[in-house]
Protein backbone atom coordinates (compact mmCIF):
# COMPACT_ATOMS: atom_id res chain seq x y z
CA UNK A 1 0.00 0.00 0.00
CA UNK A 2 1.17 3.43 -0.88
CA UNK A 3 1.96 6.62 1.67
CA UNK A 4 1.28 9.74 0.34
CA UNK A 5 2.53 13.16 1.97
CA UNK A 6 1.71 16.42 1.06
CA UNK A 7 5.21 17.06 -0.10
CA UNK A 8 4.47 14.30 -2.65
CA UNK A 9 2.49 17.00 -4.33
CA UNK A 10 3.80 20.56 -3.12
CA UNK A 11 7.22 21.13 -1.93
CA UNK A 12 6.27 24.47 -0.08
CA UNK A 13 6.38 23.45 3.68
CA UNK A 14 5.01 27.40 4.29
CA UNK A 15 2.19 26.60 2.76
CA UNK A 16 0.76 23.03 3.52
CA UNK A 17 -1.99 23.07 0.38
CA UNK A 18 -2.74 21.27 -2.67
CA UNK A 19 -5.20 21.28 -4.87
CA UNK A 20 -6.09 19.17 -8.24
CA UNK A 21 -8.96 17.54 -10.63
CA UNK A 22 -8.70 14.02 -11.01
CA UNK A 23 -10.34 11.70 -13.42
CA UNK A 24 -10.26 7.96 -13.30
CA UNK A 25 -11.96 5.39 -14.76
CA UNK A 26 -11.61 1.60 -13.12
CA UNK A 27 -10.03 1.45 -9.76
CA UNK A 28 -7.81 4.18 -7.94
CA UNK A 29 -5.14 2.15 -6.00
CA UNK A 30 -4.96 2.24 -2.13
CA UNK A 31 -3.48 4.75 -0.20
CA UNK A 32 -3.27 5.74 2.98
CA UNK A 33 -2.33 9.78 3.87
CA UNK A 34 0.19 9.78 6.15
CA UNK A 35 0.53 13.93 7.28
CA UNK A 36 -2.38 15.77 5.65
CA UNK A 37 -6.33 15.50 5.42
CA UNK A 38 -8.23 15.65 1.98
CA UNK A 39 -11.05 17.27 0.86
CA UNK A 40 -13.19 15.24 -1.58
CA UNK A 41 -15.40 17.24 -3.75
CA UNK A 42 -17.27 14.87 -6.59
CA UNK A 43 -17.71 17.33 -9.47
CA UNK A 44 -19.24 14.77 -11.92
CA UNK A 45 -19.06 10.80 -12.66
CA UNK A 46 -19.28 8.09 -9.82
CA UNK A 47 -17.47 5.65 -8.07
CA UNK A 48 -17.35 2.75 -4.91
CA UNK A 49 -15.58 4.53 -2.53
CA UNK A 50 -13.76 2.31 0.17
CA UNK A 51 -12.47 3.05 3.68
CA UNK A 52 -10.89 0.16 5.44
CA UNK A 53 -13.34 -2.73 4.72
CA UNK A 54 -16.60 -0.35 4.42
CA UNK A 55 -17.59 0.18 0.39
CA UNK A 56 -20.37 3.29 -0.25
CA UNK A 57 -21.04 4.68 -3.54
CA UNK A 58 -20.22 8.55 -4.29
CA UNK A 59 -21.48 10.55 -7.17
CA UNK A 60 -21.76 14.34 -8.62
CA UNK A 61 -22.14 16.52 -5.15
CA UNK A 62 -20.75 14.53 -2.78
CA UNK A 63 -18.26 15.78 -0.09
CA UNK A 64 -15.86 13.84 2.28
CA UNK A 65 -12.89 14.10 4.11
CA UNK A 66 -10.09 11.34 4.86
CA UNK A 67 -8.22 12.32 7.02
CA UNK A 68 -4.64 11.41 8.54
CA UNK A 69 -3.56 7.54 8.54
CA UNK A 70 -6.63 6.30 6.74
CA UNK A 71 -6.84 3.48 4.15
CA UNK A 72 -9.19 4.63 0.68
CA UNK A 73 -9.39 3.69 -2.36
CA UNK A 74 -12.06 4.43 -5.68
CA UNK A 75 -13.14 1.36 -7.30
CA UNK A 76 -15.94 0.85 -10.24
CA UNK A 77 -15.22 4.90 -11.18
CA UNK A 78 -16.90 5.79 -14.23
CA UNK A 79 -16.07 8.83 -15.35
CA UNK A 80 -15.15 9.78 -12.60
CA UNK A 81 -14.07 13.96 -11.45
CA UNK A 82 -12.51 14.61 -7.92
CA UNK A 83 -11.39 17.76 -6.44
CA UNK A 84 -9.00 16.68 -4.22
CA UNK A 85 -7.68 19.37 -1.86
CA UNK A 86 -4.93 18.28 0.28
CA UNK A 87 -4.16 20.23 3.53
CA UNK A 88 -2.59 20.40 7.12
CA UNK A 89 -5.27 20.92 9.36
CA UNK A 90 -3.12 23.19 12.07
CA UNK A 91 -2.17 25.56 9.45
CA UNK A 92 -5.56 26.69 8.11
CA UNK A 93 -7.56 25.93 11.86
CA UNK A 94 -6.25 28.11 13.87
CA UNK A 95 -7.90 27.35 17.24
CA UNK A 96 -8.92 30.51 18.55
CA UNK A 97 -11.24 30.52 14.98
CA UNK A 98 -15.32 30.68 15.98
CA UNK A 99 -15.90 28.41 12.92
CA UNK A 100 -15.35 26.04 15.75
CA UNK A 101 -18.55 26.61 17.43
CA UNK A 102 -20.25 25.33 14.12
CA UNK A 103 -21.32 22.08 14.81
CA UNK A 104 -21.15 21.11 10.83
CA UNK A 105 -17.30 22.17 10.85
CA UNK A 106 -16.54 19.10 13.89
CA UNK A 107 -18.53 16.79 11.67
CA UNK A 108 -17.47 17.28 8.53
CA UNK A 109 -13.30 17.84 9.28
CA UNK A 110 -12.79 16.05 12.57
CA UNK A 111 -15.98 13.14 13.40
CA UNK A 112 -16.65 11.94 10.01
CA UNK A 113 -13.11 10.60 9.07
CA UNK A 114 -13.11 8.92 12.52
CA UNK A 115 -16.54 7.24 12.43
CA UNK A 116 -15.89 6.40 8.21
CA UNK A 117 -13.09 4.74 9.55
CA UNK A 118 -14.37 3.08 13.08
CA UNK A 119 -17.83 2.51 12.56
CA UNK A 120 -20.18 1.16 9.70
CA UNK A 121 -20.68 5.55 9.66
CA UNK A 122 -21.33 6.23 5.55
CA UNK A 123 -20.55 9.39 4.72
CA UNK A 124 -23.13 10.84 2.61
CA UNK A 125 -22.77 14.59 2.41
CA UNK A 126 -24.60 15.79 -0.78
CA UNK A 127 -24.77 19.30 -2.20
CA UNK A 128 -27.99 20.82 -3.34
CA UNK A 129 -28.01 21.72 -6.47
CA UNK A 130 -27.47 25.60 -5.55
CA UNK A 131 -24.59 24.12 -3.23
CA UNK A 132 -22.90 22.47 -6.44
CA UNK A 133 -22.84 25.67 -8.21
CA UNK A 134 -21.54 27.69 -5.44
CA UNK A 135 -18.97 25.22 -4.70
CA UNK A 136 -17.71 24.62 -8.34
CA UNK A 137 -17.42 28.76 -8.32
CA UNK A 138 -15.06 28.57 -5.13
CA UNK A 139 -12.97 25.33 -6.45
CA UNK A 140 -12.59 27.34 -9.75
CA UNK A 141 -10.76 30.21 -8.08
CA UNK A 142 -8.79 27.63 -5.82
CA UNK A 143 -7.56 26.79 -8.92
CA UNK A 144 -7.07 29.84 -10.94
CA UNK A 145 -4.83 30.84 -7.88
CA UNK A 146 -2.99 27.92 -7.51
CA UNK A 147 -1.86 27.56 -11.09
CA UNK A 148 -1.37 31.45 -11.57
CA UNK A 149 0.37 32.33 -8.74
CA UNK A 150 0.41 35.81 -9.23
CA UNK A 151 1.68 37.51 -5.90
CA UNK A 152 -0.68 37.48 -3.41
CA UNK A 153 -1.93 34.11 -4.39
CA UNK A 154 -1.54 32.08 -0.87
CA UNK A 155 -3.28 35.25 0.81
CA UNK A 156 -5.97 34.81 -1.73
CA UNK A 157 -6.26 30.55 -1.81
CA UNK A 158 -6.52 31.33 2.55
CA UNK A 159 -9.84 33.52 1.57
CA UNK A 160 -11.38 31.25 -1.13
CA UNK A 161 -10.91 28.08 0.73
CA UNK A 162 -11.99 29.54 4.47
CA UNK A 163 -14.76 30.54 2.43
CA UNK A 164 -15.12 26.99 1.28
CA UNK A 165 -14.93 25.35 4.64
CA UNK A 166 -17.58 27.63 5.94
CA UNK A 167 -19.82 27.38 3.21
CA UNK A 168 -19.30 23.81 4.10
CA UNK A 169 -19.96 23.51 7.87
CA UNK A 170 -22.68 25.72 7.56
CA UNK A 171 -24.91 23.17 5.03
CA UNK A 172 -23.36 20.08 6.18
CA UNK A 173 -26.46 17.78 5.89
CA UNK A 174 -26.39 13.98 5.28
CA UNK A 175 -29.78 12.70 4.26
CA UNK A 176 -30.11 9.27 6.25
CA UNK A 177 -31.85 10.52 9.74
CA UNK A 178 -30.09 7.69 12.04
CA UNK A 179 -26.69 8.54 10.59
CA UNK A 180 -27.08 11.97 11.03
CA UNK A 181 -27.90 11.68 14.48
CA UNK A 182 -24.65 9.95 15.26
CA UNK A 183 -22.33 12.35 14.03
CA UNK A 184 -24.63 15.29 14.82
CA UNK A 185 -24.93 14.50 18.45
CA UNK A 186 -21.52 14.73 18.75
CA UNK A 187 -20.62 17.60 16.88
CA UNK A 188 -23.15 19.16 19.37
CA UNK A 189 -21.43 18.19 22.28
CA UNK A 190 -17.94 19.62 20.93
CA UNK A 191 -19.82 22.90 19.93
CA UNK A 192 -21.15 22.79 23.18
CA UNK A 193 -17.57 22.81 24.29
CA UNK A 194 -16.19 25.87 22.09
CA UNK A 195 -19.35 28.08 23.43
CA UNK A 196 -19.24 27.34 27.06
CA UNK A 197 -15.76 26.94 27.83
CA UNK A 198 -14.94 29.58 29.93
CA UNK A 199 -17.72 28.76 32.36
CA UNK A 200 -17.69 25.84 34.40
CA UNK A 201 -18.56 22.67 32.55
CA UNK A 202 -19.06 18.80 33.24
CA UNK A 203 -18.18 16.05 31.36
CA UNK A 204 -21.44 14.57 32.18
CA UNK A 205 -23.29 17.69 31.06
CA UNK A 206 -20.82 17.56 27.43
CA UNK A 207 -21.59 13.51 27.50
CA UNK A 208 -25.48 14.56 27.20
CA UNK A 209 -25.17 16.40 24.60
CA UNK A 210 -23.82 13.52 22.64
CA UNK A 211 -26.88 11.43 24.30
CA UNK A 212 -23.97 9.05 24.87
CA UNK A 213 -22.98 7.47 27.96
CA UNK A 214 -19.46 9.21 29.71
CA UNK A 215 -17.03 6.48 28.87
CA UNK A 216 -18.15 5.63 25.31
CA UNK A 217 -18.23 9.48 24.52
CA UNK A 218 -14.56 9.94 25.96
CA UNK A 219 -13.39 7.29 24.08
CA UNK A 220 -14.84 8.03 20.45
CA UNK A 221 -13.49 12.05 21.54
CA UNK A 222 -10.32 10.99 23.00
CA UNK A 223 -9.48 9.25 19.38
CA UNK A 224 -11.15 11.76 17.28
CA UNK A 225 -9.32 14.70 19.03
CA UNK A 226 -6.19 12.66 20.76
CA UNK A 227 -7.13 14.76 23.97
CA UNK A 228 -9.73 13.85 26.30
CA UNK A 229 -12.97 16.42 26.64
CA UNK A 230 -12.02 18.05 29.96
CA UNK A 231 -8.19 18.06 28.41
CA UNK A 232 -9.84 20.06 25.18
CA UNK A 233 -11.42 22.65 27.91
CA UNK A 234 -8.52 23.28 29.56
CA UNK A 235 -6.68 24.03 26.22
CA UNK A 236 -9.63 26.16 25.06
CA UNK A 237 -9.08 28.33 28.13
CA UNK A 238 -5.18 28.56 28.14
CA UNK A 239 -5.61 29.74 24.06
CA UNK A 240 -8.28 32.28 25.31
CA UNK A 241 -6.12 33.59 28.23
CA UNK A 242 -2.99 33.77 25.68
CA UNK A 243 -5.11 35.61 23.45
CA UNK A 244 -6.14 37.79 26.23
CA UNK A 245 -2.62 38.38 27.51
CA UNK A 246 -1.35 39.64 24.27
CA UNK A 247 -3.78 42.00 23.16
CA UNK A 248 -5.40 43.09 26.31
CA UNK A 249 -3.29 44.95 29.66
CA UNK A 250 -6.00 43.18 31.86
CA UNK A 251 -4.46 42.28 35.20
CA UNK A 252 -3.82 38.21 35.08
CA UNK A 253 -5.89 37.55 37.95
CA UNK A 254 -8.75 39.12 35.49
CA UNK A 255 -8.05 37.21 32.85
CA UNK A 256 -7.71 34.30 34.89
CA UNK A 257 -11.27 33.94 35.52
CA UNK A 258 -12.56 35.69 32.27
CA UNK A 259 -11.13 32.42 30.79
CA UNK A 260 -12.87 30.12 33.07
CA UNK A 261 -9.92 29.89 36.32
CA UNK A 262 -11.64 30.91 38.80
CA UNK A 263 -8.25 29.81 40.82
CA UNK A 264 -5.55 31.79 39.75
CA UNK A 265 -2.89 29.78 41.53
CA UNK A 266 -4.03 26.53 39.06
CA UNK A 267 -4.44 29.16 36.11
CA UNK A 268 -0.81 29.94 36.43
CA UNK A 269 0.48 26.39 37.30
CA UNK A 270 -1.62 25.38 33.74
CA UNK A 271 -0.38 27.95 31.80
CA UNK A 272 3.44 27.14 32.52
CA UNK A 273 2.48 23.91 32.47
CA UNK A 274 1.13 24.04 28.74
CA UNK A 275 3.34 27.28 27.43
CA UNK A 276 7.01 26.62 29.13
CA UNK A 277 6.45 29.92 30.78
CA UNK A 278 4.18 31.80 33.74
CA UNK A 279 1.09 34.58 32.08
CA UNK A 280 3.78 37.12 33.28
CA UNK A 281 6.78 36.11 30.87
CA UNK A 282 4.26 34.99 27.94
CA UNK A 283 2.83 38.48 28.16
CA UNK A 284 6.09 40.33 28.33
CA UNK A 285 7.54 38.86 25.62
CA UNK A 286 4.17 39.41 23.24
CA UNK A 287 5.30 43.03 24.05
Amino acid sequence: MIEMKIEFFQKDKSFPFFIQYGYHSGDFFKHVHKDFTELVIVMDGSADHIVGTEMYPVSQGDVFVVGNNVEHEFRNAKKFKPCNIMFRQEFFFHSSSRLKETEGFHALFYLEPYMTKESEFRSRFRLSKQGIDKVFQLTESLMQEYKERVPGWKELITAYFMELVVFLARTYKIPEPQEQDKVIWMASAVSYIEKNYQNEISLEEIADKACLSKRHFVRIFRDTYHITPMQYVIQLRLEHAAVLLTNTTDLISKIAEESGFPDNNYFSRRFKSYYNMTPGEFRKRKH
